[in-house]
Parts: structure tokens; C-alpha cells; sequence
């Protein structure tokens, strides 16, 4: 009789499948949202009481496990509780910063949110296991960050399924949040859980007052009740309203899969305005022809979707529906074309309430702008910030970086992009300035005009106290965040398209957008994509301008250029014989004399004054420009303090340059990077002598006022 071999299967764990999935993910879905589910899904009904300016809410939310540890708690985000008094951390490194006591709330316009009730889906209570966690060294009267006990550990592919119910009080003039009388800009505003580790555990910061924020994808279904005929925007798109005419409320459903936050503003009176953005009439096919030529792309590659544009402007400010409308389909076009196509089927822009501090904000699908009531055609506000906050959508939306911790690779790399579609968009702009709130254009004439392509740090000493990466909280200061993580860091990547050329700047930024979307990458990560696309090592350059406080400042530190003499004076050998020649008969020029000599010596002393240094793939530049037109370039590596270069030609050299092309826009000084060899100093001396004069009439009228 034949006996049956029963073969036994090793039967693969759920959560390692999803692993293989997630790694063939940027390969299977290149720019779509995945076919899978995202690891949080949310449920959630919230009420609003204008009147009290409170929210009462429930929230049902799945996490499922996707790594191989067993999770026994889960930390979540309090963040309006950053408002609930000056024991917040908050309010303790507001405190620390010189003129911030303003962002002290009016008495009674503080704001809070409290935890009423939390339970498993199946009814056992978990409210008594509730407790605050102190992290980063935090005040401990900290209440932005509370932690929940299961009654057992969730094990790898399991999920835990939570309902939440709250109460929140709207900070009155707080961070992102607020309201002005009726109308409300609501953001972090549900209990949200941290971002769990594989390993490391659940990755949830206190709200400091220098960070933004960080949170897993999910699956997000919000209902919003108002007041019968409130206009309500929000993240996502409508599903669904109905109409309780007997209480007069109304409630709206919107909802969207894979987003990793939720934001949404009401007030009366919006004007509410909707329009698609055509792909086929906004991008001639000629166009899409010449970036997917330059890209090295096939046609198909780079066209764009259509998408449903949502504009809620502030009654006093519908006369500018058509500039926010065309920066939106500037911002679309551009980042679509070369950062790949935005894959929701909606985006909503908003005119946020005055005083609600909420303006240039960036949430998934949902963005704030900013604008005033009187404005200048040739300034690029409101385009600049409708510009800069959708392109968020990209880089804080899509790949979803940690804002706590690597704020730049958000920031940063939109600041470098904004510059980039404006430039394509617009041009130069003339410079927001205004007294009042009135443009000085329509007083004064400005011809200065501001090159958003150029934009670069102006402070890089001043900034060089804090590498570009690190964690927000641990700047020197408000200033030495903004100026690092915004500008520094897009002035770093401007150097880098320099270096790399534009073609392969792109590609990478690209490549980095397709391969981490609905992913978290890390600053890591991103320096990889563009070593890997650029066909160069960059570990050296990011470790010098990102990672570290190194300054970079090579310049000339002399030019001479002199007659060449026809003889040397001195005592010779000749024949066995000393002779002196005198120097009568050198053949330095003779100033009485009319003629020239046919040979100039010209020197240029090049130096590396800063700690940084470029890569021997990368040297610097050097060009000389002669009286007789023509020029000399060399090149230096740069490793030395400095180099001395020496030229014979028959003209005098008129000046010298080291970086022409100012490819290295990162220079902490670009003043002494040329030289010339007769600098005139009238210019200097006629401005001092301006401005001493001035000080001396400012210093006399002031006497009289004694």
C-alpha cells in the first residue's frame, strides 16, 4: 500500500507579506495612492458651538500592527492642550524667546482639549489606564501627550480597534488655530496617535513651539456639524450632507484614504468658489513634449490628471479670486510636471479667518494662504505663499518626513521648489514691502526687484551656530530654526543644481517623490536617491552643509598684476666676470616715458577662509579678465588654505574672479570673491559720507525734541 506524504507548509506571517508588498509598492503603484489599505483609519463626528467656541467629538480609530513587535500601549497627540497654560512646553520655550509674551492668550481665551471617555470597540474601559508622558526632557506640567495601557500587548498583524470621545476648547489667537466672532480655522485638533517604530516604539513629541508635526497614513471619514448654512472646508472631499431643520444644523461627511492629518475651517460667510484645473488646456502638448525630452521621460510620464480646485475666500478679499486661482494652477502644473502628478482628486484652498494665526499652513488636500486687503500687481503675494503651501502637499504631504525631527527635508526642499515655480511662473517679482499695510510701490518707485531662483541665505553666519538636521526644539532660537531648515537648506540645494546640473537635480527630486510617497523617509534616505540619480558620491556635501556647522567661504585675497622687467639689476657672472647691471637699464617702466613694456606678471592669491571645503570632483573656478579683452580660467580643488596663481601676458589684468558662474551660492561671502586690480574707493567713501550726514540730522532733530 503507497502511504500519502503529507508535505507541511510554513505558513508566512501577515505583517512579513506586507513588508514585501510595501518595498514592490513605489515599483507596482508608482504615483497613485496604494491598492491596500493605509495602517490607521479614522471615524469621526465632531460638533461645533460657535457661541462657546467648543467642539464635542467620538472617533473610532483601527491601527493595525504592521511590524514584528508587540505593542502593548499607544501614545497620542493632545496638541490644543499646548494652549491650557504656561506649564505647557509650548508656553515654557515661548518664554525662553525674546518678544513672544504676545502669544499669551486674553483671559479666558485659552484653549484645551480633555478626554472624556476611551474604551476598546468591545466595551472594556481603558480611561483609568490614561496617564501623561513627559518626553524630550519636557516640562511636567506638559498635557500634550497622553498614553494608553491595552489589556494586552496587539501582536504583529493584529489590530486594536479605540473609540474616543472629547471636548475641546478653541484657542483663542493660538498657533495655526483660532477664531474671529463666528468664523472658525479648525487643525490638530482630535486625539491622534504618534507614528510607532519598528523597534524604537511610538514616536510621539510634545508640541514644542519650534516644530510642526508627524503622523501615520490613514483612512479618514469626518463628519462636521455647524450651524444650518455655515460653509465648511476641509481635507478630502464631500461626501455627503444632510439638514437638521429643527435643530438648524447641518452635518458634513468628507473623507479621503491616505492622509496622514485633517483640517477643516467654517464661518457664514465664505464665498465658496470651485473650478477644475484642466490638465489638456493648462500644459500645451508642445510643453509636456519638452520636459519629458529634457527628463529623459516618455510622453505619458509626465501628463498630468485633472483635479478639482476648491477656493474659500474672506468676503473682503473676492475681488483677488483670480490670483489665488491662477497660483493654484501654476502650483499644480509645475510640481506635477516635475515632481510627478498630485494624486487626489481634489485640492482646497483657504483664505483663513484674520487673527486666527492660521494663514500659510499646510494640511493634506487643504492649504492656507494669506493675503491683505490692498496689493501691488508686480508682488508675488498672495502667489508666493499659495505657491509655497500647496507645494507642501508634496513634501510633507506625500512623503510624509518627521517635522519634529528632520523639519528641513520638508521645509527646506519646498522653500528650493517654490523658488523654482515661481521663476518658471512668474519671473522676478518686486519686494513685499509696505507701511501700514499699504504697498510702499504706490508711493515710492522700486526698481529693485526680487529672483526667487536666487534666493539664498543672507544670515549663513548667523545660522552656522545649528547644522541644517536637527530636531526642532534644539536650535539656538526661533531665528536659527526659520533660517536654517527654510533658507540655509534651499540654499544648499540651489548649490547642489549648480553642481549637478539642473537636469539631474530634478530627476532626483523626482526619483525621491516616486520611491518614499505614502512613506517616512529620512534625510538618509534622500541623500542616497540623489548620490544614486546623480551618478556622484554627495555623502561629502550633505555632511558638510546639512550635518554639520562648517562655513563655506573661499575668496581672493590679492591681485597684482606689474610690468615684467626686460633685464634683472644685480651682480652677474659673465665670462668669469662680476658684472652689475644698473637699474637704469632694467627696463622697469619709466614714468616720463610714453611706451609700455610687452609683458605684465599678474598674481592672484585665492584663499579658503571657512572650515568647509569642496570636493576634488567639484573644484572651484578661477577666471582673470585682461586690459586687452582676453581671459584666463583655472581651476583649484580647494583642499589647501590657499593657492597662488601666476600669469605672464601683454596686458595688465583688469580683474579676478573665483566661482564666476556662482555655482557655490552656499558662500557665506560672496563680497570677496572678486577683486579688482585698481579698486576705486569714491563709492565708499560717498556713502559714508551719506550716511554720517543723515546720522547727524536724525541726531539734531531728535535734540530738538528735547
Amino acid at each position: 500500500m503507497r502511504r500519502k506524504v503529507r508535505v507541511r507548509t510554513k505558513v508566512i506571517p501577515l505583517f512579513f507579506l506586507f513588508m514585501i508588498f510595501f518595498l514592490l509598492r513605489p515599483y507596482l503603484y508608482p504615483w497613485e495612492k496604494p491598492g491596500f489599505p493605509p495602517p490607521v483609519s479614522y471615524d469621526i463626528r465632531v460638533i461645533l458651538d460657535p457661541d462657546k467656541a467648543m467642539i464635542t467629538g467620538e472617533e473610532e480609530i483601527v491601527w493595525e500592527n504592521r511590524t514584528s513587535d508587540e505593542v502593548p500601549d499607544m501614545l497620542f497627540h493632545l496638541y490644543w492642550n499646548a494652549f491650557k497654560n504656561e506649564a505647557s512646553v509650548f508656553f515654557q520655550e515661548a518664554r525662553a524667546e525674546a518678544g513672544l509674551t504676545a502669544l499669551r492668550p486674553k483671559l479666558g481665551k485659552w484653549g484645551w482639549v480633555d478626554i472624556e471617555a476611551s474604551r476598546l470597540a468591545d466595551g472594556r474601559d481603558l480611561r483609568p489606564s490614561l496617564s501623561f508622558v513627559h518626553g524630550d526632557d519636557s516640562s511636567p506640567g506638559d498635557e500634550t501627550v497622553v498614553r494608553v495601557v491595552f489589556p494586552q500587548p496587539v501582536k504583529p498583524g493584529e489590530k486594536v480597534s479605540l473609540v474616543i470621545s472629547f471636548k475641546a476648547k478653541v484657542p483663542d489667537q493660538g498657533i495655526r488655530v483660532g477664531y474671529q466672532g463666528k468664523a472658525f480655522f479648525i487643525s490638530q485638533w482630535f486625539p491622534k496617535p504618534g507614528v510607532y517604530e519598528s523597534g524604537k516604539g511610538w514616536n510621539c513629541h510634545p508640541y514644542h513651539l519650534n516644530s510642526e508635526f508627524f503622523a501615520d497614513f490613514a483612512r479618514f471619514r469626518v463628519a462636521i456639524t455647524t450651524p444650518a448654512g455655515y460653509v465648511v472646508g476641509a481635507s478630502g472631499k464631500e461626501i455627503s450632507r444632510t439638514l437638521d431643520e429643527a435643530k438648524m444644523q447641518q452635518t458634513i461627511t468628507f473623507a479621503e484614504d491616505w492622509i496622514h492629518d485633517f483640517a477643516w475651517t467654517a464661518a457664514p460667510d465664505y464665498h465658496r468658489f470651485e473650478q477644475d484645473f484642466i490638465a489638456a488646456a493648462e500644459i500645451e502638448e508642445s510643453e509636456l513634449l519638452a520636459v519629458a525630452e529634457f527628463l529623459g521621460l516618455k510622453l505619458e510620464e509626465v501628463r498630468l490628471p485633472d483635479v478639482k480646485m476648491i477656493i474659500l475666500l474672506r468676503p473682503e478679499h473676492v475681488s483677488q479670486l483670480e490670483r489665488h486661482l491662477q497660483a493654484l494652477k501654476q502650483a499644480i502644473k509645475y510640481y506635477g510636471l516635475w515632481f510627478g502628478p498630485y494624486p487626489y482628486e481634489q485640492i482646497t484652498l483657504v483664505d483663513p479667518p484674520y487673527g486666527t494665526g492660521s494663514g500659510g499652513m499646510e494640511y493634506p488636500t487643504f492649504f492656507t494662504a494669506g493675503t491683505s486687503l490692498f496689493l501691488d500687481r508686480d508682488v508675488l503675494s498672495p502667489e508666493g505663499v499659495i505657491v509655497h503651501e500647496f507645494g507642501h502637499n508634496y513634501w510633507y504631504g506625500l512623503v510624509a518626513n518627521n517635522e519634529f525631527e528632520e523639519a528641513w527635508l520638508d521645509e527646506g526642499i519646498n522653500t528650493y521648489s517654490t523658488g523654482r515655480v515661481l521663476a518658471r511662473a512668474y519671473g522676478p517679482g518686486k519686494l513685499s514691502l509696505s507701511v501700514n499695510g499699504l504697498p510702499l510701490a504706490w508711493f515710492l518707485r522700486l526698481p529693485s526687484y526680487y529672483d526667487w531662483e536666487l534666493d539664498r541665505a543672507t544670515s549663513i553666519h548667523i545660522v552656522s551656530l545649528d547644522p541644517v538636521v536637527r530636531e526642532s526644539w534644539k536650535f539656538l532660537n526661533r531665528l536659527s530654526y526659520g533660517l536654517n531648515v527654510y533658507q540655509r537648506a534651499s540654499t544648499c540645494l540651489r548649490t547642489l543644481e549648480k553642481l549637478v546640473g539642473e537636469r539631474k537635480m530634478l530627476l532626483g527630486l523626482r526619483e525621491f517623490q516616486r520611491r518614499f510617497r505614502f512613506r517616512h523617509p529620512r534625510s538618509q534616505d534622500f541623500f542616497d536617491v540623489m548620490s544614486e540619480v546623480s551618478g556622484y558620491n554627495l555623502q561629502w556635501f550633505f555632511d558638510t552643509f546639512l550635518l554639520s556647522t562648517k562655513t563655506f567661504d573661499y575668496g581672493i585675497s590679492a591681485l597684482r598684476s606689474r610690468p615684467k622687467p626686460s633685464k634683472l639689476t644685480g651682480v652677474f657672472e659673465e665670462s668669469g666676470q662680476k658684472k652689475e647691471i644698473p637699474s637704469k637699464e632694467s627696463g622697469y617702466l619709466d614714468k616720463k616715458k610714453e611706451s609700455k613694456p610687452e609683458i605684465y606678471i599678474t598674481e592672484v592669491v585665492v584663499r579658503r577662509y571657512g572650515e568647509a571645503r569642496v570636493s576634488p570632483d567639484f573644484p572651484l573656478t578661477l577666471k582673470i579678465r585682461f586690459e586687452d579683452g582676453t581671459e584666463e580660467v583655472k581651476t583649484w580643488d580647494g583642499q589647501e588654505r590657499w593657492a597662488r596663481f601666476s600669469f605672464e601676458k601683454p596686458a595688465r589684468a583688469k580683474w579676478a574672479w573665483l566661482d564666476p558662474e556662482q555655482t557655490w551660492v552656499i558662500d557665506a561671502n560672496l563680497a570677496n570673491n572678486s577683486r579688482l586690480v585698481n579698486e576705486s574707493k569714491k563709492g565708499i567713501w560717498r556713502v559714508t559720507a551719506w550716511v554720517f550726514s543723515s546720522l547727524q540730522n536724525i541726531l539734531l532733530f531728535l535734540s530738538g525734541l528735547v
